[in-house]
């Protein structure tokens, strides 16, 4: 056998004996015996004798023997130390298993072995369980964990000393490799939009470890949205702006060389208010009457709506049958009055945000008179003016028609309306604009109409024109005619170019249409020619007569 040490170091041989005294003990080396001096050191007890060299160089390697007498006899041992024959190599194993470190050892027996770690000596327990079987060193260490990790050495030990080999035949470096495990767990989070979210895992095992986000199946990165930081023992997914989309299953994956670990975290991003249903944005009503808004909302729950009328929240909800059921938000208007007119804004909020449409109610009162049509005659060539005037909520639509036929803004006719009056003007007439004309006046909340009569003033006329009369002096005489045409009508005689004017001898008289001139002493002057003319608006018509004067 062989016994390691380093050089310059000492080298200790150690031999027991027994025997009658008085015992003398020699040491040889190659047959050669040893003695006391600068390089070795002998002693010797009744039953022991220890040979130390004080300096070991490579020419002391070799065989040494131990020689014992007495006068009965002598006996001599050669001492074979302790050799480790097998080198050990650096060793690996997972955390939470168990390990056998081996040493192979030969020398004289019995041999006996200790197990140190990192220099301290390993006690035999539950956890580290020694054996020596067939010169095989054995060490057993069980339920590993990070803190056995470090350098193993065996010692052994027989008659010829204790030796603690070279260390590269009795020295193991046992690694525990860990598998990953989560030390904390990213958690669950339920966010609102553009909200900043940071999943965070702290984790343990033996390096180098490969840390890995996903959302879904979809490997996660750092880019524009999103970073993803990590070191040996911890590792951070943060969004900047979380958006809807972003809901989902997050997954952080650990790895090294025995293992993976993987846990997951849900993210809830919650949905704003959002109407999937609103009102039309204009509503006219009529006065009296009922109308229901009504708006579906969708979002993330607990959803609360508010309504306002003209930006003043609605606190009366049983007035306007306010309700808010299976996401449907309703608001009731009954028995409208104009003063319900308004904005009226349904507001949806949540914890994520609000959103909020409108619609205009329009409560109409419908026109009514306060003054229609009135007839008009016209004189030939001049215009004809139609007005009237209606209460009721403006704006207000207007329609004109002529004998039932609907008239349009032109040459002939000028429509204006202002505020609540309105105006046909008919230009120019003549008889083709006489006729029944009608104003149609309505607004959201009704109509109504009304109409009248356009005539043309007629010309005088004679419907019996005078006749020749024939008288004798000193008696009466009477000149008569019938005249037609449009009142006002005004009647003057003439004769010889000189008006008539009523006298003590004249007497005129226009009565239901009939002129007549009497002379009530008839003389030589009064014969002669006659004329009657009638005048109104629209013109002058005359008719001639004679007056024959007899008993000249």
């Amino acid at each position: 056998g062989a016994l390691y040490v380093t050089e310059g170091d000492p080298a200790t041989l150690q031999c027991k004996f027994s025997g009658t005294k008085n015992i003398t003990v020699k040491w040889y080396k190659g047959g050669k015996e040893l003695t006391l001096g600068p390089k070795y050191k002998i002693s010797v007890t009744d039953t022991v004798s220890v040979l130390k060299v004080v300096h070991a160089e490579k020419k002391d390697s070799g065989e040494y023997t131990f020689e014992v007498h007495n006068d009965v006899g002598s006996s001599s041992y050669l001492i074979i130390p302790p050799k480790f024959t097998k080198k050990l190599k650096k060793m690996d194993s997972i955390k939470g298993s168990f390990v056998h470190l081996e040493c192979i050892v030969s020398g004289s027996h019995p041999i006996s072995i200790q197990w140190y770690k990192d220099g301290q000596e390993i006690t035999a327990s539950e956890k580290h369980k020694y054996s020596f079987i067939d010169n095989t060193a054995f060490l057993e260490v069980s339920q590993l964990e990070g803190t056995d990790s470090g350098s193993y050495t065996c010692e052994a030990t027989n008659k010829a000393g204790t030796i603690l080999p070279h260390p590269s035949l009795s020295s193991i470096f046992l690694s525990v490799i860990e598998p990953p495990y989560f030390v904390e767990k990213p958690q669950s989070q339920d966010v609102v939009p553009n909200a900043r979210v940071q999943f965070k895992a702290l984790v343990k095992g033996t390096v180098p470890m490969q840390i890995k986000w996903f959302k879904e199946s979809k490997e996660l990165l750092s880019g524009a949205t999103r970073s993803v930081w990590k070191d040996d023992t911890s590792s951070v997914l943060e969004l900047f702006s979380a958006k809807t989309s972003d809901s989902g299953t997050y997954t952080c994956q650990i790895s090294n060389d025995v293992g993976t670990a993987t846990c997951k975290a849900n993210l809830f991003v919650k949905e704003p208010p959002r109407f999937i249903q609103t009102p039309s944005p204009v509503v006219a009503l009529r006065k009296g009457k009922s109308t229901t808004f009504e708006c579906q909302v969708s979002g993330t729950p607990e959803i609360h709506v508010t309504w306002y009328v003209d930006g003043n929240e609605v606190t009366d909800r049983a007035k306007y049958g306010i309700s808010f059921v299976d996401g449907f938000a309703v608001c009731k208007v009954t028995d409208a009055t104009v003063e319900d007119s308004g904005t009226y804004v349904c507001e949806a909020h949540n914890d994520a945000g609000s959103e909020s449409c409108s619609v205009e109610l329009k409560v109409k009162e419908p026109p009514t008179f306060i003054r229609e049509l009135r007839p008009v005659d016209v004189v030939k060539g001049l215009d004809a003016s139609l007005d009237c005037e209606v209460a009721g909520t403006p704006p207000f639509e207007v329609t004109w028609l002529k004998n039932n036929k609907e008239i349009y803004s032109s040459k002939k006719y000028a429509m204006s309306a202002q505020e609540a009056v309105f105006a046909l003007n008919v230009t120019n007439c003549d008889v083709s604009d006489a006729g029944e004309y009608q104003c149609v006046i309505s607004n959201d909340g009704g109509s109504c109409s009304c109409s009248t009569r356009v005539g043309l003033k007629e010309p005088p006329s004679f419907v019996k024109k005078l006749e020749n009369v024939t008288t004798v002096l000193k008696s009466s005489a009477e000149l008569q005619c019938v005249v037609a045409g449009a009142h006002p009508l005004s009647v003057s005689w003439i004769k010889d170019e000189k008006i008539i004017e009523e006298d003590k001898n004249f007497r005129v008289t226009f009565v239901n249409n009939v002129a007549t001139l009497q002379i009530r002493s008839v003389d030589i002057s009064h014969r002669g020619r006659y004329t009657c003319q009638a005048r109104n608006e629209s013109g002058v018509e005359k008719c001639f007569g004679l007056l024959f004067v007899q008993g000249l």
